[in-house]
C-alpha cells in the first residue's frame, strides 16, 4: 500500500459540504496531488480498473478501440464533425485547459508522443447528471493520468479547425498520476537520476530514433539475404576483443570444489565466425557486449554492438558494405518524419547526407604506414622496420616524440600494438580523421591485428580497416584469418607479448575455435559498429548515456 508520507505535497484543499445532501463537494481547482491520492486509495478498483472490466461495459459496446495514431491517420482530411462514428481512445494526458465552466480541452499523448485534441463540452456528454458533476469530474483529471475517451471524430471552431475527438461520454482514469510532473527539466543530473520523469516531460524521441535506426541495419543486412541470430554472452572464456572481462559464478556447477567461473562476453565475433564455419555463409548479431572498463564520454562497461561476416567477401567487398550500409541509415533518416521533429538530429543527418552526396557515398582512406612514413617527413620508411620489435620502432623515433608519446612509462615495458596504437593516435586519427567525412585508416601491422589476415603481398600488414567520423571510431573490419595453423601462430605471438611485455592488449589463446577452423573456414570478411557510438552521431549527442534508455551505468545504479 502506497504511504500517503511518500507523495509530495504541494497545495492547501478547498473543501465544502452541501448541507442538504451531505456530500463532499470538491473545489478541484486547487485539488492538490496528496488530497486527490486520499480518494484514490480509498477506491484502488475504481482509478485502476482491468481493461477486461472495461471491455465488458455494456454502455460502451458501440465504441471502436482506436489508436491516437490511427484517428489521425484515418481523419486527416476530415471536412466535418461526423458523429456517426463512435471511437475510443487511450492515452496520457499532457495538458489540460478550460474555457469557462463547460468546455474542457485536453491534449492526449501515445507512446510516440502523437498527440490528439480532446474536446469535452457539456452539451454533447451523455452520462452525466448536471454541471457540477461535470465539473467535479474534469477538474479531478491531473496532468499524467491515464485516461480513456469516447467520442466522434470533429474540427475545433478555432480559425485553425484541429482535428479533435469530440467527447459524449465523460473521459474514465484508467491509471492516475499520484506524483506531479514539473512543468521542465533541463537539469543534466536530474534528468542522468530518474529518466521516467524525462521521458514523460522531454519526450521519447531519442528512443524513437534509436529504434528506427536498428531498423534500418536490420532490413539492410535482411535484404542482403543475411541471417540473425544470438550467441552466447556467458561462457567459460569470453574472447574476440581485447579487452578486461566480468567474471562470475555458476553455483549449480563445482569445479575442483569450487563454483565454475564465468565470463560475459567481451565481443560475438569467434562465436559467429563458428556459425560460418557450421554453414551460414552471411550471418549477423545486434547485441549486448561487456568490458570491465571505465565510463566516460564514448564508454560504457555494457553497450550495444553490431557485427557481421560474410563469405568470400575481401576488405574492398566490406568497404563497399560500409559505404552502402551509411548511406541506406542515411537517406533514410533523411527522407524520415520522425527526423524533422528532432532539430538536432535533422541538423547532422542534413550535414551528414550532404557531405557524403558530394563525395558520391564514398569514404575518405588513409593508408596506415605510409601516412605515418609521411609524417616523420620519410624520413623514417616503417615500412621496413621490424614491427614486432618493440626496440626497433622506438629506436627510429626521435627522442621529442618518445618523450611526448611515452612520457612516465617505462620504455623496455612497451608492447609492438602499444607503440603502433599511440603513433597512429598522435599522427594519423587526430591529423586525419577529425571531420564529417568519414574517414578509413587501412592496412594496418598485423602484429596489431591477430585475427585478421596478413596481406600476402606485404607480409607486415594485416587486410584490416577503421572508421573515424569526427575523431571519434565507429567501425572495426578485416578479412578474417581462416587458416588455424596461422591463428595460432598469432594467438601465440599475442601470448609472446603478454608475458615479456605485461600487455595486458593481448587476446588469449583461443584452442577450441582453432579446433572448430579445421572443420574448414572459408574466406571471411567481417564487420563490427558500435551502435551507441553510431546513434549519437546521428541523433547529434555528446556523451554515450545521452542514448541509452537509462544512461550509464553509474546512472543505472542511481535509479
Amino acid at each position: 500500500m502506497l504511504k500517503l508520507s511518500s507523495i509530495n505535497r504541494m497545495a492547501t484543499l478547498t473543501r465544502f459540504y452541501s448541507l442538504k445532501s451531505k456530500k463532499i463537494i470538491l473545489d478541484a481547482s486547487n485539488l492538490e496531488f496528496t488530497k486527490r491520492n486520499e480518494i484514490i486509495l480509498k477506491n484502488l478498483h475504481k482509478y485502476y480498473p482491468s481493461i477486461s472490466r472495461l471491455d465488458n461495459d455494456n454502455s460502451v459496446d458501440a465504441y471502436q478501440k482506436i489508436s491516437i495514431k490511427k484517428f489521425n491517420e484515418t481523419y486527416s482530411n476530415l471536412d466535418n464533425d461526423n458523429s456517426e462514428v463512435k471511437l475510443s481512445i487511450y492515452g496520457r494526458i499532457k495538458k489540460i485547459r478550460f474555457s469557462g465552466k463547460k468546455i474542457c480541452f485536453i491534449d492526449l499523448i501515445n507512446n510516440y508522443n502523437k498527440q490528439l485534441q480532446l474536446i469535452v463540452n457539456y452539451n454533447n456528454i451523455q452520462n452525466i447528471n448536471n454541471e457540477q458533476e461535470f465539473y467535479e469530474v474534469l477538474h479531478f483529471l491531473k496532468n499524467g493520468d491515464y485516461i480513456q475517451s469516447f467520442g466522434f471524430p470533429g474540427l475545433s471552431q478555432s480559425k485553425f479547425k484541429t482535428l479533435s475527438l469530440k467527447c459524449n461520454r465523460l473521459p474514465i482514469i484508467i491509471s492516475p498520476a499520484q506524483l506531479p510532473l514539473p512543468p521542465k527539466l533541463n537539469d543534466h543530473n536530474k534528468i542522468k537520476n530518474n529518466r521516467v520523469i524525462d521521458y514523460q516531460v522531454n519526450g521519447i524521441s531519442t528512443i524513437i530514433l534509436r529504434s528506427f535506426i536498428n531498423k534500418q541495419i536490420r532490413k539492410f543486412l535482411d535484404e542482403r539475404d543475411f541471417v540473425e541470430v544470438e550467441t552466447p554472452i556467458l561462457s567459460r572464456q569470453s574472447n574476440g576483443a581485447i579487452a578486461k572481462p566480468f567474471v562470475t559464478k555458476l553455483s549449480s556447477s563445482i569445479e575442483n570444489g569450487k563454483e565454475k567461473l564465468l565470463q560475459l562476453r567481451i565481443a560475438p565475433e569467434l562465436w559467429l565466425k563458428r556459425l560460418v564455419v557450421g554453414g551460414i555463409d552471411r550471418v549477423y548479431e545486434i547485441g549486448k557486449v561487456f568490458r570491465n572498463e571505465g565510463i566516460d564520454q564514448t564508454h560504457n562497461p555494457e553497450f550495444t554492438t553490431l557485427e557481421f561476416y560474410q563469405s568470400y567477401a575481401s576488405m574492398e567487398d566490406l568497404i563497399k558494405q560500409a559505404e552502402q550500409l551509411f548511406k541506406y541509415i542515411i537517406t533514410s533518416l533523411h527522407e524520415s518524419e520522425i527526423v524533422k521533429e528532432s532539430v538536432r538530429c535533422k541538423e547532422i543527418v542534413d550535414s551528414l547526407y550532404n557531405t557524403l552526396s558530394e563525395n558520391d557515398w564514398r569514404f575518405n582512406r588513409i593508408d596506415f604506414l605510409p601516412t605515418l612514413t609521411k609524417e616523420f617527413n620519410n624520413e623514417i620508411n616503417f615500412n621496413e622496420i621490424d614491427l614486432n620489435d618493440p626496440t626497433a620502432i622506438l629506436d627510429c623515433l626521435p627522442e621529442h616524440v618518445k618523450a611526448e608519446l611515452f612520457q612516465g612509462v617505462s620504455q623496455n615495458k612497451l608492447s609492438p600494438q602499444q607503440i603502433l596504437n599511440k603513433l597512429c593516435s598522435h599522427f594519423i586519427e587526430k591529423k586525419y580523421c577529425n571531420n564529417l567525412l568519414p574517414t578509413l585508416i587501412c592496412n594496418h601491422p598485423t602484429v596489431m591485428s591477430p585475427l585478421s589476415k596478413t596481406d600476402a603481398m606485404k607480409g607486415n600488414v594485416s587486410k584490416r580497416f577503421e572508421l573515424f567520423i569526427n575523431g571519434t571510431e565507429f567501425i572495426n573490419a578485416y578479412e578474417e584469418e581462416n587458416c588455424p595453423q596461422l591463428q595460432e601462430q598469432k594467438f601465440l605471438q599475442q601470448k609472446n607479448s603478454s608475458d615479456c611485455y605485461g600487455d595486458e592488449e593481448a587476446l588469449p589463446i583461443d584452442n577450441n575455435y582453432i579446433e572448430s577452423m579445421k572443420w574448414g573456414m572459408p574466406p571471411i570478411g567481417g564487420l563490427g559498429l558500435g551502435i551507441d557510438r553510431l546513434c549519437m552521431l546521428l541523433l547529434h549527442k555528446t556523451r554515450i548515456e545521452e542514448v541509452l534508455s537509462f544512461g550509464t551505468l553509474s546512472d543505472v545504479n542511481r535509479q
